[in-house]
């Protein structure tokens, strides 16, 4: 995808969500952190939390892929494809339960899946918006979340289709009440 498609694509999104992202902007005492993706057993006592930040677990990624023998992308029904083991939904309510300041959201996309690239590649804007809302649905209340993460980084769409996806996405899930937050990585 060119440069200036994918910048024009952002744009749309960040126009879509300009008051959220002005407050989170204005925030200097928000912090993220991707957790799950390498498989090191890393837990989340393993990451120091300070009191007087708002803390924002980012757990990565959810893909819309299968996750038997070789993935192959599915009808945007969305998998785990985190360190589930060490990042339950138990050790999710237990975080939060700990540290007020604590929210955990999940990341959708990402540049890989097992030993491949991770596509956006949607084969319609209204299947790919009714499977994912439903399938990340699912998982954000089995996990107790309470956001997601956009961090799609390879695209078989164009920027107005993932636009349009993503944006009627986060605004269906907030809706929804199913999310308070939704992020947007800049890749």
């Amino acid at each position: 995808m060119e440069l200036p498609k994918l910048f024009v694509t952002f744009l749309i999104i960040q126009a879509l969500f300009i008051s959220q992202i002005q407050v989170q902007a204005a925030n200097p005492n928000l912090f993220r952190e991707y957790i799950g993706s390498e498989f090191k057993n890393v837990k989340f006592p393993d990451v120091p939390i300070n009191s007087n930040v708002q803390f924002h677990f980012i757990l990565a990624f959810a893909i819309d892929y299968t996750t038997f023998g070789t993935p192959s992308p599915t009808n945007r029904k969305f998998n785990i494809f985190w360190d589930s083991n060490n990042l339950s939904p138990s050790q999710v309510s237990s975080i939060k339960n700990a540290h007020s300041n604590v929210k955990v959201a999940l990341s959708l996309g990402g540049d890989s899946v097992v030993n491949g690239l991770a596509y956006f590649s949607p084969s319609s804007i209204d299947s790919w918006v009714s499977n994912a809302v439903s399938s990340l649905t699912s998982i954000i209340k089995q996990y107790h979340l309470d956001g997601i993460d956009i961090d799609y980084e390879n695209f078989k769409a164009d920027p107005d289709t993932f636009a349009e996806c993503i944006g009627r996405l986060i605004t269906t899930l907030k809706r929804n009440k199913v999310i308070s937050f939704a992020s947007i990585a800049p890749y």
